[in-house]
């Protein structure tokens, strides 16, 4: 008999859960997790209960156990599963019984019948409540924020010289008046379209734009069939892009003005939080379950926190949602994103038929950024394959699509690109070429500070004395921290924490940590320093604090490095070390375990 909560369903014998009658994805933990709160909502059930039913006599730590419930916070929403500080959890969202809705429906066939004729009027009437409840919860929100005024900020720049870009600049323009909740004002910034998609939040941090004000971007790509648009939008740490079609101009704007009021109807323009996280995307989802956008969100998360069957299953679902010319970039975006779970998985003959896929979707399509797109994951695919002769043919293609469009981004990037793939393939010659070409491409169109990064990350890889490389590492921290460089940065500060450990100049490693923040990263990094200082004492809680912080972003690469280091310095404490090395069996590789089976042995 199958279980319903919410818009869920869930069937016990299968272990099948269902959303709208689309399959979620879960895991076998996950699921006999959701079948154990279920079948005994009203408890509270302590980890030991939950260890025992759960996991049948299997050792495991609490740590799994939280993981777990989490998991399934992630998937239901944050108020599924509530903590009780020293007792336990217990099951939120309200049962829905079939027999009220069989109670109600036999009331209303019989004419209230005297035969229980209490009762059931006090279930029907309970079910009205019911959803009186649910439209005011879902309707009100919305209803009071549809009055509010939104500002919006047009973004215009050098850039909008070209046709595409003053033609979007025109259409948003016109798009936001035609919205009397909606403020329209023009922020002119030195910097690309592609810049801005690329670097949203450096982008917004250089308009300069108050913190409830929207800055809103894009471009137009006109075909034979007619015109896409490509826009963007970003507030504070908000983020949205989506695409779309119509025949001319005029209907654009159209389309344009109905997909804000939409995204206003949504929630986006209120959020509380002023962030996208799980639970508000899965709020979003309940007002609009089908939204394209959205569904690509939630892909982008599932893949983000490693559960890639869940990611799949939002991506199949977008695909079968249209097969229209006009909803091209949203199947050819589910094919990238198949092809780059499946390359994650070294699944390489699956990844590349999706790749394929999408080049096919794109090949009767103006929208050449996915197509750039398309041409990144092939390039390492091939790399990933050994096949260096592919490779370099497709990264050829990539930089005569760049020269095609003009975009010096793009070539910059691309230019970079080859010269990060020939360094690992062994060519020297054009690991330098492509290196020099880019930075080039960096001076002559003043691009952006912030891709000085990668420029000078490569120059210190490439020194072949480390001290030389320093000054390089040092100035990338300076640069403006972006979506597309964040990695080198935080690579370069993990490189100069190192040396100065190897150097032992303690000093220097700590004064890196001042505007690092408490990152799970950096808080390992830290408690290395301690530990070359010989201050276990001081390494350890930071290393407690990483490891929690670790798990709660599900940054599992982070949390094995803090949970072996802690399994290192619990010889004292054998409760702990078992807790730490059951995490580090749930979710290290079958390799990393073999690599470091000597450690764990051993202590």
């Amino acid at each position: 008999m199958e279980v319903k909560f919410a818009n869920y369903r869930f069937l016990p014998e299968q272990q099948l859960l269902y959303k709208h009658d689309q399959l979620i994805a879960l895991k076998s933990n996950q699921a006999r997790l959701l079948d154990f709160f279920l079948s005994d909502p009203l408890s509270i059930h302590s980890k030991d209960a939950i260890m025992d039913t759960v996991w049948q006599g299997k050792v495991v730590s609490e740590q799994v156990v939280f993981q777990t419930i989490s998991q399934l916070r992630a998937i239901l929403g944050d108020k599924a599963i509530l903590t009780f500080s020293k007792k336990g959890y217990q099951w939120q969202l309200p049962i829905l019984d079939d027999s009220i809705e069989e109670d109600v429906a036999e009331v209303e066939d019989t004419g209230l019948k005297d035969r229980g004729k209490g009762h059931k009027l006090a279930l029907f009437s309970l079910a009205i409540s019911l959803c009186l409840l649910a439209v005011l919860f879902f309707m009100n929100p919305r209803q009071s924020t549809e009055n509010i005024e939104v500002s919006f900020h047009v973004l215009y720049s050098e850039d909008n010289t070209q046709a595409s870009r003053a033609q979007f600049y025109d259409i948003a323009s016109n798009a936001l008046e035609q919205n009397g909740g909606f403020l329209s004002e023009q922020s002119a910034l030195n910097t690309s379209v592609r810049q801005a998609f690329s670097a949203p939040k450096l982008i917004l941090q250089q308009a300069n734009l108050a913190a409830d004000s929207w800055l809103i971007w894009g471009d137009t790509y006109a075909s034979e069939k007619g015109i896409f648009v490509h826009f963007g939008l970003a507030r504070d740490n908000t983020r949205w892009q989506g695409y779309l079609f119509a025949s001319d101009p005029r209907e654009l704007t159209e389309k344009l003005a109905l997909r804000l009021e939409q995204l206003q109807a949504m929630g986006l323009f209120s959020q509380a939080d002023n962030k996208l996280d799980i639970t508000s995307l899965m709020s979003m989802q309940q007002i609009a379950p089908d939204d394209p956008d959205l569904l690509l969100l939630l892909a982008r998360h599932y893949i983000g926190v490693q559960h890639l069957d869940v990611a799949l299953t939002y991506l199949q679902r977008l695909t079968a949602l249209d097969s229209s010319y006009a909803f091209s970039p949203y199947r050819a975006n589910a094919q990238w994103l198949t092809g780059k779970i499946y390359k994650i998985r070294s699944q390489h003959l699956q990844a590349a038929n999706s790749l394929d896929t999408m080049s096919a979707i794109l090949a009767e399509t103006p929208l050449w950024p996915l197509n750039f797109h398309n041409i990144q994951t092939k390039a390492w695919l091939a790399y990933e394959q050994t096949d260096y002769d592919a490779m370099f043919n497709i990264l050829e293609q990539g930089i005569a699509l760049g020269r095609k469009q003009a975009d010096p981004l793009t070539l910059f990037e691309l230019h970079i690109m080859y010269s990060i793939l020939a360094k690992k393939s062994g060519d020297d010659h054009k690991k330098y070429l492509h290196l020099n070409e880019a930075q080039a491409l960096l001076l002559k169109h003043k691009l952006d500070d912030s891709n000085l990064a990668v420029v000078y990350y490569h120059f210190a890889l490439f020194t072949e004395d480390n001290t030389k490389a320093i000054p390089y590492l040092e100035r990338i921290l300076t640069l403006p921290r972006s979506a597309q460089n964040y990695w080198v940065q935080d690579h370069a500060f993990e490189m100069l924490v190192n040396h100065h450990i190897e150097q032992q100049d303690f000093a220097a490693a700590h004064s890196l940590f001042t505007d690092h923040g408490e990152r799970p990263k950096t808080l390992v990094l830290k408690a290395k320093v301690f530990h070359a200082q010989k201050k276990p004492g001081e390494a350890k809680p930071i290393l407690e604090k990483a490891f929690e912080l670790a798990r709660l972003a599900y940054d599992i690469g982070t949390g094995i490095e803090a949970a072996l280091m802690l399994y290192q310095a619990s010889s004292d404490q054998p409760k702990r070390r078992a807790e730490y090395l059951a995490y580090l069996e749930s979710n290290a590789k079958a390799d990393w375990l073999k690599q470091h089976n000597a450690i764990l042995a051993s202590e």
